[in-house]
């Protein structure tokens, strides 16, 4: 099997993972590279590129950007610009999975203030892409770049159109799906079985592949009711390629097999994913906040009413009096300023996340207390990551968040009440055992 994914984002990063864990290491190829994938994992830019990652490559620091003579770089943790003369002349753009401030990509804006072009960088430092804009902020074409600076891929957004420099030609297609079936063939990927999740790209370049075959789509998406055209189209079956559809969420499965009629229905099927944990809950009162912001609703109602919790609240900059003024009750820890392998050590030694600060999201800190296994509870109204927070979890603010304290109190009385919670936290994010994870994978695949 082959992995072919659009985009490498959560969705398809949960199923990447999920298939490993079940025993698949299937090859993957990610169509849009965004210069920080894994390094196992193929895309057009890296194969026709024939990148290569040096010993001495490094991530690209913020101030480390190219600018003209006497202009300046001015940043923090979550932001950063080149001004000239107190103008802003382009705004650095970090990758928000990296250590901080880690280029991802730099927009730069013309006298105007108007969006012109865009460098993309990879994790390394390189300097890969390039996009340009028409005065009306619309997208006109992208150059992706080898290590040496040369042109090897040209996509044009206007006449949707690619070419490609590749061993002493130029290869010109008219689409992008043609341009995808040249890069499968030159790099020898076998066509036998796909697995998808998406019904755009992915599935336009297998519709039109004209090779027999049998392929899988994850269906990760809210189809609002209705089975989705193309997926009606994927399981009428009479296709050079065989289709079947294998649905996550337990909800959607029902909506869509409803609709559909027993030959389709055959080709439906509901299954979950795997996560693999970076530890184990010990169900203990120790509760972690990562916030920037010193707006947190009812927090010192909380610390007070629940005195046998410590709260750990961080922050990657300096904390405001109001925030540090926490410090006078004694199960609160201060971290203002965290350096990265205290995040770490927190995480790893908290069992709660307290999803309670207003504004953004700092270190991807909702996932990241999913990955570790974190039961995480927050306000209903500034959930910051949904997909991995469950509604059971969720409070309201009002009555000095009396709903939220409730349950802090009932996990700290009955180790099964936490239980039960997390268990919420895992339905939600639909995890199923590896036995029945490989059951529905086996039965795909025999077909």
């Amino acid at each position: 099997m082959i992995n072919l994914f659009e985009h490498f984002d959560k969705a398809a990063h949960t199923l990447y993972h999920a298939l490993k864990l079940a025993g698949h290491h299937n090859k993957t190829i990610v169509l849009e590279d965004d210069g920080f994938l894994p390094e196992q994992i193929l895309t057009p830019y890296r194969y026709f590129s024939q990148y290569q990652v040096q010993d001495d490559h490094k991530p690209l620091y913020f101030n480390q950007i190219q600018v003209p003579r006497y202009w300046e770089i001015i940043g923090n943790n979550t932001e950063a610009t080149v001004n000239d003369m107190g103008k802003v002349r382009a705004y650095i753009r970090y990758d928000r999975n990296s250590k901080p401030r880690i280029v991802s990509h730099v927009e730069w804006l013309d006298d105007a203030g108007r969006l012109q072009y865009v460098d993309h960088y990879t994790q390394h430092g390189v300097r890969f892409a390039q996009t340009v804009y028409d005065l009306t902020g619309n997208k006109i074409f992208r150059k992706y770049l080898d290590q040496q600076g040369h042109e090897v891929i040209y996509e044009n957004f206007i006449a949707q159109s690619i070419i490609v420099n590749w061993q002493g030609r130029s290869h010109h297609f008219n689409h992008k799906v043609a341009f995808i079936h040249f890069f499968l063939r030159e790099a020898g990927i076998d066509m036998n079985q796909f697995v998808i999740n998406s019904l755009g790209l992915p599935f336009s370049v297998l519709y039109r592949l004209n090779e027999p075959g049998h392929d899988l789509l994850f269906w990760q998406e809210n189809s609002g009711g209705h089975v989705p055209g193309n997926m009606s189209l994927m399981l009428q079956g009479e296709h050079t390629r065989d289709y079947h559809v294998i649905v996550p969420d337990q909800r959607e499965y029902d909506i869509l097999s409803q609709q559909l009629d027993i030959h389709a229905q055959q080709r439906l099927l509901p299954s979950g994913y795997l996560y693999d944990y970076a530890r184990t809950n010990q169900y203990t009162a120790n509760v972690l906040t990562m916030t920037n912001s010193d707006q947190i609703h009812h927090l010192a109602d909380i610390v007070q009413a629940c005195p046998k919790a410590t709260f750990h609240i961080g922050a990657v900059t300096e904390m405001s009096d109001v925030l540090m003024a926490m410090d006078q009750y004694p199960n609160v820890r201060l971290y203002p300023a965290i350096e990265r392998y205290t995040v770490d050590k927190l995480y790893h030694k908290c069992d709660i996340y307290l999803d309670i600060n207003e504004g953004g999201e700092i270190i991807n800190a909702a996932q990241r207390a999913f990955n570790h296994d974190m039961l995480i509870l927050g306000y209903r109204d500034n959930a910051h990551n949904i997909s991995v927070t469950a509604s059971e979890n969720l409070f309201d603010k009002e009555n000095r968040a009396a709903h939220l304290i409730e349950a802090l109190k009932d996990i700290q009385r009955k180790k099964r009440y936490f239980k039960v919670r997390l268990n919420y936290q895992k339905s939600h994010a639909h995890e199923i055992t590896d036995k029945a994870f490989n059951q529905v994978m086996t039965h795909v695949i025999r077909q």
